[in-house]
């Protein structure tokens, strides 16, 4: 017991001593702490399912508007769902019909693309003249040029053609 005494208090000591010896060595000096930078991600790109969704939704709220041309409400649900300002974009959407005298499928099918682009982009006319003044113009009574826009969906039906597009916000 005397060795365990004698030898513990050796081993105390040492310790002891070492202590902030080993600490000045293993420690560092605090660092302020590092500021959290905000990470940018990218938004995921919408799936074809959302995009069918979404041209859904504006081709219900356009039908509204065709059916109703001064009425408010439906241009107010149209602007909510179709202007986005986080992104800066307008879409809309526009719709291409097969005629009934159809003689070559190939160029029809150009052809109704081509009017369903307009269309969808007569539909980004309205969509600013609307963000400018909800009462103003009527549907079916608007002039003005077609902005530059670009397709980002498109859907093709025996009978016609869907296409959604988009453009910048100004």
């Amino acid at each position: 017991m005397s060795w365990l005494r004698k030898n513990g208090l050796a081993l105390l000591s040492a310790s002891l001593i070492s202590l902030p010896c080993i600490l000045a060595f293993n420690c560092k000096k605090a660092e302020p702490p590092k500021e959290i930078k905000p990470v940018e991600t990218a938004a995921a790109p919408e799936t074809e399912l959302q995009l069918s969704r979404l041209a859904g939704d504006l081709l219900s709220i356009q039908e509204q508007i065709r059916q109703q041309p001064a009425e408010k409400t439906p241009r107010t649900q149209l602007l909510a769902l179709a202007v986005n300002p986080e992104t800066g974009m307008i879409r809309a959407v526009g719709i291409g019909k097969v005629s009934e005298t159809s003689q070559n499928r190939a160029l029809d099918l150009q052809n109704i693309e081509r009017a369903a682009f307009i269309d969808a982009c007569r539909w980004l006319v309205y969509i600013r003249a609307w963000q400018k003044d909800v009462t103003t113009p009527d549907f079916g009574k608007i002039q003005g040029n077609l902005p530059a826009a670009r397709t980002i969906y498109k859907h093709a039906n025996p009978g016609q053609v869907v296409v959604m597009v988009e453009t910048n916000l100004h």
